[in-house]
């Protein structure tokens, strides 16, 4: 069963999903929560309330078939997909067309003061009504609203100023403890019936998809040389998209984790995978791990690989300057100094080339992803630029076997870089000071 839901024209419309899914699991419901760009969300709150980390799909990066097949592959064994995007968005009514998702609209009910209506967004099988001043307002909302818009309200939120204040002040990137969720939930309950949100998910057909991407190739096929992925993964370093890893492993990849912050010693392995985080949260902690430091150079000494993202990036720098302006000693493997901004800027949509071979594609290869606009890269040597465009010259960057990078790439939607990981592209020149 799906469902897709469509926030509002403007404002923060996680809450609304988040009591979705904290009033479903009460019922027993185990729900997979799908964003509908590739891009990180600020707080991980699908994983604390489902068990089940946020999935992601894209219309700009991804086909139709992939988007498809992502979707079922996530969805599987699950009782429901959520897959949550913005009002405004022509990605996401594309998404719910490929997908044949209904829709369900978050209204802001503040701004339907007195006889004043939003114009009515076509395409909609429901409504969810946010921010209602009252259980009274919320009864003349739905009865006005249903009765004009033709229609059903599905369910509300009202204010709930301690519970919103709480979850805004969790800093970017953190799990919502479930206790904080659980207003959302007993709000929610007074006015929703989850089996009337049941029926509509169920009452489309999803056709069924062939396997291309989550294919086991065939017996006595060419099977790709052995792998370990080492994936940094704790309270700093958790972004990740779960399709990637989901990948690499059907693709005979061993993928072990570890943790920059606490573990002193580096598992044996092929590739570090460093994903996206907030290290200047941890930095003391991180520099203070003399022995991760050190076991990360051994590995780009020892010509191993390395990919790394936003954060991971950051991490691999000779020092990164906090919000504080604060500079703190890091990796130290790239000529750079990493400054993290304090003001906090979406991802940016972007398509760029590669100006020279690398493991990870030859030149002129195509890349799409979402520029991390959070970390700046000031070079303090000879830091090498990977990408042909001047105006994207430090967001991708190499040295040695190390390639990191300011764009946040969905392996899934780019399937042979993921395939170089098992059998790298052997850079033109190595990359070196």
């Amino acid at each position: 069963m799906d469902a897709g839901v469509r926030g509002k024209p403007a404002g923060w419309s996680e809450p609304m999903s988040w009591a979705l899914m904290e009033l479903l699991a009460r019922h027993g419901c185990q729900v997979q929560h799908f964003h509908s760009h590739a891009t990180f969300l600020p707080y991980h709150a699908a994983l604390s309330i489902t068990g089940l980390g946020s999935r992601h799909l894209d219309t700009w990066l991804m086909s139709k078939d992939v988007c498809r097949e992502l979707f079922v592959h996530g969805a599987t064994a699950t009782d429901l997909a959520l897959v949550e995007g913005r009002f405004e968005s022509p990605n996401f009514d594309k998404l719910c067309d490929w997908l044949d998702l209904p829709r369900l609209i978050v209204v802001d009910a503040s701004r339907c003061a007195g006889c004043s209506l939003p114009e009515r967004p076509d395409q909609i099988d429901g409504l969810l009504l946010d921010h209602v001043g009252s259980a009274a307002d919320v009864f003349r909302l739905q009865t006005t609203l249903e009765s004009l818009w033709n229609v059903p309200v599905f369910g509300a939120l009202t204010e709930l100023p301690m519970a919103r204040a709480a979850l805004a002040s969790l800093p970017t990137g953190s799990v919502p403890p479930r206790e904080l969720l659980r207003p959302l939930g007993d709000e929610m309950a007074r006015y929703f019936r989850p089996d009337r949100l049941m029926s509509l998910a169920g009452r489309r057909g999803f056709r069924r998809v062939r396997p291309a991407l989550f294919r086991t190739p065939p017996t006595g096929s060419e099977q790709p040389e052995p792998l370990t992925v080492a994936v940094a993964f704790d309270k700093v370093f958790n972004c990740y998209f779960p399709d990637t890893l989901d990948l690499l492993e059907m693709l005979g990849a061993k993928v072990v984790d570890f943790s920059p912050l606490r573990d002193e010693v580096l598992p044996e392995c092929d590739v570090v995978y460093l994903g996206c985080g907030h290290p200047e949260r941890a930095a003391d902690a991180l520099t203070g791990n003399h022995c991760m430091l050190l076991a990360i150079r051994n590995h780009v000494r020892s010509g191993g690989r390395v990919y790394a993202e936003g954060g991971g990036l950051a991490y691999l720098c000779e020092h990164i300057v906090t919000p504080e302006n604060r500079k703190v000693a890091m990796v130290g493997v790239l000529p750079a100094v990493a400054r993290f901004s304090p003001q906090s800027q979406p991802p940016m949509p972007v398509e760029v080339t590669l100006s020279k071979g690398t493991w990870l594609g030859h030149a002129g290869t195509r890349l799409r992803g979402y520029r991390n606009l959070n970390w700046q890269i000031e070079p303090v040597g000879a830091l090498k630029s990977c990408l042909t465009e001047v105006e994207y010259e430090y967001d991708l960057v190499g040295r040695y076997q190390v390639l990191a990078s300011r764009i946040h790439l969905n392996f899934a939607a780019q399937r042979e870089m993921l395939w170089s990981f098992f059998e790298p592209r052997l850079a033109e020149l190595t990359l070196s000071v």
